[in-house]
């Protein structure tokens, strides 16, 4: 008998059998799936990062290279992820398996990351580096896939903004275990940290149940049957009832089985549009009224047929639909700007890493430790202020006090005042007030990055719910462009024009990302008025 197969019953009524009980039952819930992803979005990162100390050791003091291999060596690691996920999305959401490809990819980056480590060539790093960002590419998408899969509407921004600590604690935290660790053993200590976090993470993503059959045990279809044939007598239309009234006693039943009722679709003649998620049809007649339902995906292959004595009949029957595709997710302009968001913020947020170690090496004369400390400076008002944010984006009176803007709101401001932040930076004279200054600089990152996950899912969730692993490619793939253009291209600049212009050089990017994400909301506020936004018939926004 496997493990997913395993009821409350087979274990027994002692201590331990309870404990292992409650383990399984854990493994099943929504809960477990964050757990797990946010896991796997730290192994990923924190692979990433942990380089960021001692490259400039390996590269230019052992390999005697120059320092725009640095920023090459990262910008390898984004193309790995470019190739990585798109593919992994496509197959996930193709057949609808989210554990195992995860699971290959945590195999895959554990064994890449014990080759960096044995490499002794350049030509080795830019191997390992890039088959790195293929397996990290699997599983970040696949892992925020996971998580709207389980966690839809409001309670997705909350989830989203915790895997997101978990990102920044990788992201950022991992120079700082990297240079820890690199002073006291070495590149070969690198190697079997990185080992160890995989195995812990190979352990709970072997545990993990299949987010469908969550998704199944959430919102049962057999359930939902039976609360429809309960209402069979609400369906019972009267001779004196064949107009608006029969579509409302229609509603009232529908509404009683929420997990077969599809989106958008004509309610009758009379009667206005109603939201739900796939078409929704009444065929008035005077021999038969008929309302047909498809059933989403996976969770019945069933036809259901209520009959009543007065000729009426209630068909839910699954009905081919089209899937989505990367090319369509594309088209959606808050899609579209949410991974020009992604680029610029998080490749502001990564532009510290091929410079900062150079510039406090060469000002300051920093050891390895030194630079490690200092980027605690970036993590830990990041990793703090992350759930926060997505809580707050995530509660629609908040939203709806900054609309038409909602969400773009906390990107716009975050993005605006980091880059003033940064632009000030070449300022600082003492590695006292760089501390100080990077603290800020984490505080709205984390307000401008955080809700870009929770936009792009709860889009994909207003366009019908089938391509989440696919967004999230696309989030990916946004990153890992800023991930390949800041490091590449901003130490050649620092060579040219010094630390203190490069960061000017950050802070114009982020302004010019606000920019374009405030294009948008403001057309709809001029074209409608902020009034259109607010109240019971209020537009939708983000």
């Amino acid at each position: 008998m496997s493990l997913d197969n395993l009821s409350a019953d087979d274990y027994g009524g002692n201590g331990y059998a309870r404990f292992f009980r409650k383990c399984n039952e854990f493994r099943s819930k929504p809960a477990a799936v964050l757990i797990v992803s946010t896991m796997a979005v730290f192994t990923d990162t924190v692979v990433y990062g942990l380089i960021v100390p001692f490259l400039p050791d390996i590269l230019q003091d052992k390999l005697g290279m120059s320092s725009s291999s640095n920023g090459l060596l990262f910008g390898c690691f984004g193309i790995g992820v470019l190739i990585g996920a798109p593919v992994s999305a496509y197959i996930s959401d193709r057949w609808k398996i989210r554990k195992w490809p995860m699971i290959l990819g945590l195999v895959g980056l554990g064994a890449t990351s014990v080759l960096f480590a044995l490499s002794n060539a350049y030509w080795e790093l830019i191997v390992a580096r890039l088959a790195q960002g293929i397996s990290s590419g699997i599983t970040w998408a696949i892992g925020l896939g996971m998580i709207a899969d389980v966690y839809p509407g409001e309670s997705m921004g909350q989830a989203m903004g915790i895997a997101f600590s978990g990102f920044t604690l990788g992201y950022l935290g991992g120079p700082v275990l990297g240079g820890a660790i690199y002073s006291g053993g070495g590149v070969h200590a690198i190697a079997i940290f990185v080992g160890a976090i995989a195995v812990l993470d190979l352990v709970f993503r072997l545990l993990l149940v299949e987010p469908k059959t969550i998704l199944s045990a959430q919102s049962s279809p057999t359930s939902s049957f039976a609360r429809l044939e309960q209402n069979e007598k609400l369906l019972r239309f009267g001779d004196e009832s064949r107009s608006g009234s029969r579509n409302q006693i229609a509603l009232q039943a529908l509404r009683s089985a929420p997990a077969l009722i599809p989106s958008t679709g004509g309610m009758g003649k009379t009667n206005s549009i109603m939201e739900i998620k796939e078409s929704l049809e009444i065929r008035p007649g005077t021999a038969e009224s008929r309302i047909s339902l498809p059933v989403p995906l996976d969770r019945s292959k069933t036809a259901i047929s209520v009959d009543s004595s007065t000729r009426n009949s209630v068909e839910v029957q699954e009905q081919p639909k089209r899937r989505t595709t990367m090319l369509d997710l594309l088209k959606e302009w808050p899609i579209l700007a949410c991974c020009l968001a992604t680029v610029t913020i998080t490749g502001a947020a990564g532009s510290f890493e091929p410079t900062l170690p150079i510039y406090m090496k060469e000002k300051y004369e920093s050891s390895i430790i030194v630079i490690s400390v200092v980027f605690i400076a970036l993590v830990i008002p990041n990793v703090v202020i992350a759930p926060l944010v997505g809580k707050y984006t995530s509660d629609k009176r908040v939203l709806n006090k900054v609309a038409p803007y909602g969400r773009f709101a906390f990107m716009i401001g975050g993005s605006i005042l980091q880059a003033i932040i940064i632009a000030c930076m070449g300022a600082i004279s003492n590695i006292a007030g760089l501390v100080v200054t990077l603290v800020f600089v984490g505080l709205m990152g984390g307000i401008a990055a955080v809700p870009i996950m929770s936009t792009m899912g709860e889009h994909v969730e207003r366009m019908g719910g089938d391509a989440y692993a696919k967004v999230y490619a696309l989030f990916n793939i946004a990153y890992s462009v800023g991930v390949i253009i800041v490091p590449t291209v901003l130490p050649p600049i620092m060579n040219a024009v010094g630390f203190a212009a490069t960061m000017g050089v950050v802070a114009a990017v982020l302004v010019f990302g606000a920019l374009v994400l405030a294009i948008q909301p403001t057309i709809m506020l001029i074209k409608h008025g902020r009034h259109a936004y607010i109240g019971d018939n209020a537009r939708p926004f983000l």
